[in-house]
């Protein structure tokens, strides 16, 4: 096992939150949500929390930090870089009565731009996409934020004004790129007529022309997945609608990995071209049998995690793409203390360099965020 390092605060537990960002920049700076409140609790829209950064190997005192009520445990407030400089955290803004996104400037210390939609997903300083997350706090609470009430009923039943926005950076500008009902209408099926239907988990591809998403729809408590990519122009393709598509990542601009039901209804990590669509199982070894995790791909190699076994262990993972070498790289223990919507999945993170695995764990009985320097 290597050493593991941890980014704390005192007072404050820390994490960063999900797995498809990394918390460090091309300079060396470290992104982490610190809350003084425990992640034991629900997240609180009274009691917010802060976002930090960090000199690469100074843990202890951030450089920077600024406020936010806009959050959850399983995704923070979707924190992520921009630049070397700049990073973007969505909030709620009061005044506007809506959840938003603010850019900051970590040089200058400084809040550069406020847009009028929060993050989902951006790419570089360029262009973000959005989602509602009042319809995320209906169906999927634990990615949802608590400040404004969720979508009701007949709210969740309009599809033609919510679904996947764009939003230009340098303008603000912004459009609905992709509407609900454009994709219920892709490769329509009669029982989504009855279902409820919302996005999530959006992740542009490492050259920004493309992004996947998860299309989701409930019928009688019951979720189904598919797997879909799309342009910028909105042009969508179907990768998967076999029912179950849990975590995916990006392995290069035309490739991706993910937990998915393939062929033959297996779950299993499969490896999917953008292009065509062909499935391949991938070899991953002894983690086939933990079933679903989080990978994060440097594109020769990624990290997953598992969910805890019977000893409540948490296992933490690097498998080579190509020749499916696996190598434990630790595991972590996780208390009944954090359960459901608290819990704390490890969602592993590469740096940029694939030199460093940064992940969440609760292994002290706090939630911190941890890394490790790997060969």
């Amino acid at each position: 096992m290597y050493p593991v390092k941890k980014v704390g605060v005192a007072g404050c537990e820390t994490f960063f939150g999900y797995y498809d960002k990394t918390p460090i920049s091309q300079s060396g700076y470290v992104l982490a949500h610190l809350s003084e409140r425990s992640t034991q609790l629900p997240p609180s829209a009274e009691q917010g929390i802060y976002v930090g950064v960090f000199e690469a190997g100074k843990n202890i005192e951030p450089i920077m930090m600024v406020e936010t009520h806009a959050y959850n445990w399983q995704q923070g407030a979707r924190a992520q870089w921009l630049t070397n400089d700049h990073f973007i955290v969505n909030d709620y803004s009061e005044e506007a009565n809506a959840y938003i996104s603010k850019r900051y400037s970590v040089e200058g210390n400084e809040l550069i731009k406020t847009y009028e939609f929060p993050v989902q997903d951006a790419f570089c300083d360029s262009y973000f996409l959005s989602v509602n997350y009042r319809r995320l706090m209906a169906l999927r609470p634990d990615y949802g934020y608590r400040n404004l009430p969720a979508l009701s009923e007949s709210e969740l039943k309009d599809l033609w004004s919510d679904g996947i926005w764009y939003v230009e950076m340098e303008s603000g500008d912004s459009k609905l790129l992709l509407s609900l009902e454009a994709i219920v209408n892709h490769e329509f099926e009669n029982k989504f007529s009855a279902a409820l239907h919302k996005v999530n988990h959006v992740m542009i591809s490492p050259c920004g022309e493309k992004f996947l998403f998860l299309h989701r729809y409930y019928m009688d408590d019951k979720r189904s997945d598919r797997l879909l990519v799309s342009d910028l122009s909105g042009n969508i393709t179907t990768l998967s609608s076999k029912g179950m598509v849990s975590h995916c990542c990006w392995k290069g601009e035309d490739e991706i990995i993910g937990y998915l039901r393939g062929d033959n209804e297996k779950d299993a990590y499969w490896c999917l071209n953008v292009k065509t669509a062909e499935m391949t199982k991938q070899d991953v070894g002894v983690v086939d049998q933990y079933g679903d995790g989080h990978p994060h791909s440097t594109g020769s190699f990624f990290v997953t995690d598992t969910y805890p076994d019977k000893a409540r262990m948490q296992h933490l993972f690097k498998v080579g793409v190509s020749n499916g070498e696996v190598e434990e790289l630790g595991s972590f223990f996780h208390g009944f203390a954090f359960k459901g919507e608290t819990r704390c999945d490890l969602h592993p993170r590469l740096s940029p360099d694939g030199t460093f695995v940064f992940f969440d764990s609760v292994s002290s009985g706090r939630r911190q965020l941890c890394y490790m320097e790997i060969e």
